[in-house]
């Protein structure tokens, strides 16, 4: 092993969306004297993602909202159209490359911040500290926040799916958009048997990201996306003569497999890494921001990072999962499923249980929404399941 570089304050591995939230909300928080090392192998200079949430008040990125909306779209697989008013929300898109940027100035501004090129190969938790070893050195850190670890997805009694989808930012020749609402489902696709949709971010009358979106155990071939993507393209907008602008390709683990938040004393897990992508919908935008300020809020109080409530109460974790086992079983046509959560719920209701902020009320009144022998099954396996791997 080689000899140490410099001990930090911080060090954060993983320069993507939890990792920079990290580091603004924390600045925010006016704590400018901790000395951070942020590690990422990429220097975060392409527009590679787009991050879309709900709020109903400003969070910590408000100023860089790209688009914002106050009515959505959901498309059931017959065709008929919900455009669903968000009341006290809205729905916010977030560029991946005005995040990066924004950052980046923020970071060669600080004196207090190095920006490390290079990828994490060992961790070492120590006694009051954590050794990292990357391939541009080996450094020390009061504590490490961890963004780069990656579920197994191997347990046996988890549900394990994946979110996956091809995305274009195409210009068209003539409007065909309706830049005043996102389309969050548009199921007019071939039917599979799983569950797959559209989804439609409209910039413009002539312009929008436009991805086919997939929640399914394996990834298909780069020409199969791109096959269902140009063929809805084509078939729903009336389209051939458009500009393909931008690419995105995107994977995210839908599972329910035990996240460990905090394997070590000063080994905190943030982001996808520490649970906080909704196992049933993929959103982690906003989960993301609540959790990182709750961390801060307890280190403000006690010096302590791990905060005394959970990341989501129980009851929550075991909706995703039974929402998972409905989709993974294929009980019932997962557009279905989605077409009554939207059409026999006010949105708000939605946003509330899908961010853990519900009551019980709330979510009773969901679940009568819900088909009611596929969920009492997926609910049965999810039990089952639990009490396998508490017995393993």
């Amino acid at each position: 092993m080689s000899e140490v570089r410099k001990k930090y304050d911080l060090i954060i591995a993983g320069a993507g969306l939890a990792g920079l939230s990290l580091l603004w909300q924390i600045r925010q928080a006016g704590f400018v004297d901790l000395q951070f090392l942020l590690i990422d192998q990429d220097e975060k200079r392409s527009n590679d993602r787009t991050w879309c949430f709900w709020e109903d008040q400003p969070g910590p990125f408000e100023h860089l909202v790209y688009r914002r909306w106050d009515h959505v779209r959901v498309t059931s697989s017959s065709g008929e159209v919900l455009t669903i008013p968000l009341r006290s929300y809205q729905y916010k898109m977030i560029r991946g490359i005005d995040l990066y940027t924004f950052m980046n100035d923020q970071i060669q501004a600080d004196p207090q911040t190095t920006r490390l090129h290079a990828s994490v190969q060992t961790v070492d938790p120590m006694d009051g500290a954590v050794r990292i070893q990357t391939d541009g050195g080996d450094f020390i850190g009061e504590t490490l926040f961890d963004s780069t670890h990656r579920m197994p997805l191997s347990d046996p009694n988890a549900i394990h799916l994946l979110q996956h989808f091809l995305g274009y930012v195409i210009r068209t020749s003539e409007p065909v958009f309706d830049p005043s609402s996102p389309e969050l489902m548009n199921f007019q696709v071939p039917d599979s048997g799983d569950c797959r949709f559209i989804y439609i971010l409209p910039l413009s009358e002539t312009e929008a990201l436009v991805e086919y979106t997939l929640f399914t155990e394996a990834l298909l071939s780069k020409e199969a996306y791109e096959a269902g993507l140009t063929s809805w393209i084509q078939t729903h907008l009336g389209s051939t003569d458009y500009q393909i602008l931008e690419r995105e390709f995107g994977v995210i683990p839908m599972s329910d497999e035990p996240v460990e938040e905090f394997p070590f004393s000063n080994v905190i897990r943030i982001g996808t890494a520490g649970g906080y992508t909704n196992p049933a919908t993929g959103y982690t935008f906003r989960t993301t921001q609540k959790r990182i300020a709750q961390l801060i809020a307890h280190y403000t109080t006690t010096g302590e990072w791990k905060p005394d409530a959970p990341l989501r109460e129980p009851r929550f974790n075991f909706y995703a999962s039974a929402l998972l086992g409905v989709l993974n079983q294929r009980r019932i046509p997962a557009a279905k499923v989605f077409w009554e959560l939207y059409r026999r719920n006010p949105i708000d209701r939605i946003f509330r249980f899908l961010d853990g902020e519900s009551n019980l009320q709330e979510e009773i009144r969901i679940m009568r929404s819900s088909p009611y022998l596929p969920f009492t099954a997926a609910g049965v396996k999810v039990l089952t399941n639990r009490i396998r791997r508490y017995l393993a």
